[in-house]
């Protein structure tokens, strides 16, 4: 991120790396308010990622159910990651579904995107909804070391809705992904 002045007044004076790994990166700004003060702020900065709402011919939709180190929860979790540097946003979502449930689709359509946590974060989260698919190779074993993923669920329309409204889902961007899904289905 380079800027020294945005359009609505605030300006960049420094930045610094105050920690990076291979997905993320938190960087701290020096800034002066559009109020002239001084301050500081800090940004997650990710790349972009997919999260894909694969919906079989029998109505459910499949979830991951994962472990989440973070807070030492499991969740219930639509097949989502980091798209790679210089690949295309669709490819990423083909290989993220089959990486992590080994399904494979025919048909995809772009929802929407949105993004995580505007408050400390950058990263866009680009959803697909995925069809006609192919669930010949379907499990968990191509599922990548470090995912955490303990089982696939399909699980139907109408009972997503149901553990949505339990607050039963708990995960903020299967939640949105959801929601761009069900204002498809309105459609």
């Amino acid at each position: 991120m380079n800027r020294s002045r945005d359009r609505h007044g605030w300006r960049t004076t420094g930045a610094r790396t105050v920690y990076r790994n291979r997905w993320l990166a938190l960087r701290e700004y020096r800034i002066v308010y559009p109020n002239g003060r001084p301050g500081i702020y800090g940004i997650v900065e990710k790349g972009p990622g997919i999260a894909v709402v694969a919906l079989n011919g029998r109505g459910e939709i499949y979830f991951t159910r994962q472990y989440r180190y973070t807070v030492n929860r499991e969740f219930l979790e639509l097949p989502a990651g980091a798209i790679a540097d210089g690949e295309p946003a669709r490819s990423a979502a083909r290989r993220e579904l089959f990486e992590e449930t080994g399904i494979r689709a025919k048909r995809w359509n772009r929802l929407g995107s949105f993004y995580t946590a505007l408050g400390h974060e950058n990263a866009e989260i680009i959803t697909y909804l995925a069809r006609d698919l192919d669930e010949s190779r379907l499990t968990r074993a191509n599922k990548e070391h470090d995912e955490g993923i303990l089982d696939i669920v399909p699980l139907s329309v109408r009972e997503v809705k149901r553990l949505v409204n339990a607050n039963r889902i708990n995960c903020g961007i299967t939640l949105a992904s959801l929601h761009l899904f069900f204002a498809h289905q309105g459609k």
